[in-house]
C-alpha cells in the first residue's frame, strides 16, 4: 500500500517479493522538511519507498504520534529514523521500551511507542533509533551539505544493518542486538 509521504501523510510499504508485514522490518522517518535539515528522516523513508527493499516496510511522517503504535506491533523490528542536532556522525542505538511514559497528545517518544505497541497490541519488536547528522533548521526545504553527506553515509549503513538483521534471522531468530552496531557509526563523510 503506498500513500503521500509528505508532512504527516505517511507512506507504507513492503518491497516486492517481501515477507509478510509480521515479518518485515519497519522503517520509520521522520521530522519537518520545512525546516530543513530537520527533514531528513523523511528524506531517508523516501529514498528507501523509491529503491523498493524486498521486506522493509517504509512510514515517513511528520512526528511520532501514538497511531503509529498499530504497525510497530506487526514488525518483526523497527528502526526509527531523525536527525540529530549539531551530530557530526550517523549513530544507531538500541531503544529500550518505556512503560507509563507521558504521551502528548500528538507526539511521543520511539520508547513510548514500544511500549504503546506491548500495552494496546500484546506485541513489540526490538527497536533502533538511526541517528543522522544535521546543523541548519531554520525555515525553508532542502538539506545542508552535512545533512546531504549524513543522508547517504546513513542510507549505506542502514543497507548494510538490514542484510546483517536478515543473516541473524535466519541463523535462529533476531538479537535483543542489532547485529554488527555499535554506538557511534562514524563521521557523516565515511
Amino acid at each position: 500500500m503506498d500513500r503521500s509521504c509528505r508532512n504527516c501523510a505517511g507512506a507504507s510499504r513492503v518491497g516486492p517479493g517481501s515477507e509478510s508485514a509480521a515479518d518485515a522490518l519497519l522503517v520509520i522517518g521522520y521530522g519537518n522538511t520545512l525546516r530543513r535539515d530537520d527533514g531528513v528522516g523523511v528524506y531517508l523513508a523516501e529514498a528507501l519507498t523509491a529503491r523498493g527493499w524486498p521486506g522493509v516496510e517504509v512510514i515517513a511522517c511528520h512526528q511520532l504520534t501514538p497511531e503509529l503504535a498499530e504497525p510497530i506491533s506487526r514488525a518483526a523490528a523497527v528502526v526509527f529514523a531523525d536527525a540529530g542536532f549539531a551530530r557530526r556522525q550517523v549513530r544507531m542505538e538500541r531503544v529500550r521500551p518505556l512503560t507509563g511514559g507521558t504521551v502528548l497528545a500528538h507526539e511521543c517518544s520511539p520508547g513510548v511507542l514500544l511500549g504503546l505497541a506491548q500495552a494496546l497490541f500484546g506485541r513489540q519488536p526490538p527497536g533502533w533509533v538511526l541517528t543522522l547528522p544535521a546543523e541548519d533548521f531554520g525555515l525553508g526545504e532542502g538539506l545542508s551539505p552535512l545533512a546531504r553527506t549524513g543522508l547517504q553515509t546513513g542510507l549505506r549503513r542502514l543497507e548494510a544493518w538490514v542484510g546483517r538483521w536478515r543473516k541473524g534471522r535466519r541463523r535462529g531468530g533476531a538479537s535483543d542486538r542489532a547485529p554488527g552496531s555499535v554506538a557511534s557509526e562514524g563521521t557523516a563523510g565515511d
